[in-house]
Order: C-alpha cells, then structure tokens, then sequence
C-alpha cells in the first residue's frame, strides 16, 4: 500500500464501519511512529481525512 492507491474501506473484527466505501490513501503511519504501534492508513471519508487500521483497508486492482 502506498500514498494514492484506490482502496475498499470496510469492516475489520475490531471496527465496525457502518457503510464501507472507496477511497485513496493520503498518509499511511508505521508501527513504530504510532505511540500504540498501531499501523494506520489515512484516507479520505466525506472530504475529510481520517485514520483507519491496516486491516480495515484493502487495496483495489491490486496484483496478488
């Protein structure tokens, strides 16, 4: 995942998010910038940025 890829915004185990929906990746912080060693992904959700965990956002096209 990097800054600009199209991605699917949707439910993980830990958060629930009502309405999944396609956005891309504005920012991303590695576990060991994040305080909780969280790895997060900043998209954008309404026209605002918001932070989701990694496991809340798949990339779309991507080659597997």
């Amino acid at each position: 995942m990097k800054v600009g890829d199209l991605v699917s915004v949707g439910m993980d185990s830990a958060i629930k998010i009502e309405k999944p929906f396609i956005s891309i990746i504005m920012d991303t912080c590695m576990p060991k910038e994040h305080h909780n060693k969280m790895h997060l992904i900043q998209v954008l959700e309404n026209g605002q940025a918001k932070w989701y965990p990694v496991g809340c956002i798949e990339v779309i096209g991507e080659n597997r």
